[in-house]
């Protein structure tokens, strides 16, 4: 069979315990963040259906709900967008 890569080019990178359990935890960290992400969809979700339940009762309870639901996805938008382009970074750095 003809091999369509040369494994005799470079030197493999090292694997060792360390590097392993970095992985590991980026991993466990991705699925962690996917789970809150998920999980503040369905409270925003339960808010919103709230709201629409109580409107023949409590209309004023229904504005806030609804505005709540509308702050707060367009909060975690600003944030998403802006840690993204920080390349995920939580401190703040100026540009000199």
């Amino acid at each position: 069979m003809k091999q369509i890569y040369n494994f005799e080019q470079a030197q493999p990178p090292v694997l060792n315990e360390r590097t392993i359990r970095l992985q590991m935890e980026k991993r466990r960290l991705r699925f962690q963040t996917a789970l809150v992400a998920f999980a503040a969809i369905l409270l925003l979700v339960a808010v919103t259906l709230f709201g629409f339940f109580v409107y023949e009762t409590y209309p004023w309870i229904t504005l806030f709900c609804f505005f709540y639901a509308l702050f707060s996805v367009t909060s975690c938008n600003v944030l998403a967008i802006v840690f993204t382009r920080k390349g995920g970074q939580l401190i703040w750095q100026t540009q000199l």
